[in-house]
């Protein structure tokens, strides 16, 4: 082989080497733009959302870690996951605080049922959000299932409330 000829190879496979790089990195990006939620996208999702009523939230406004699981929602709706993605322990921290510090007017097992729903979506949504194979569909799942579980945990404080304003007399 001439001098002339393997300078030519030599720059042909560089230059499919390069090819392939700029494929294997296009492809990276594409991926990961499937898996990112926007806060229009997060918007979108459909799902029954309660609030809590005004005697509901007088009872929940000094509970802390209560507040601090409204304001992680919060962010899942603005499509910052920020809360999740900073320590892996912060989600499960705010859950052990949740259940040991749960007012005594809603200490039911309804409610306690409910926060550990609220646990377990937590974590799926974390590891979900956490594998790189994750696709946006899969993402936007984990968090329809989040804000699904907390509107349920409202929806069972309020009925908690309004169960405990009812006043049934029972025959003697």
């Amino acid at each position: 082989m001439s001098l002339k000829t393997l300078r030519i190879f030599g720059i042909v496979i560089l230059l499919l080497s390069c090819k392939n790089s700029t494929q294997n990195d296009a492809e990276k990006t594409t991926h990961t733009n499937n898996s990112e939620l926007t806060k229009d996208d997060i918007a979108n999702l459909k799902y029954l959302e309660f609030t809590l009523d005004p005697q509901a939230e007088s009872i929940a406004e000094p509970w802390d870690a209560y507040s601090r699981l409204r304001e992680a929602v919060e962010g899942v709706k603005n499509a910052d996951f920020s809360f999740f993605n900073a320590e892996e322990k912060a989600s499960e921290e705010l859950i052990k605080d949740l259940k040991a510090t749960v007012p005594d007017t809603l200490n039911t097992p309804s409610v306690l049922s409910r926060i550990l729903v609220m646990q377990t979506m937590l974590q799926k949504m974390q590891e979900t959000s956490g594998l790189s194979t994750t696709t946006k569909a899969e993402l936007s799942q984990a968090v329809r299932d989040v804000l699904v579980a907390y509107s349920n945990l409202n929806f069972q404080l309020n009925k908690k409330l309004e169960k405990d304003k009812q006043n049934i007399q029972r025959p003697i």
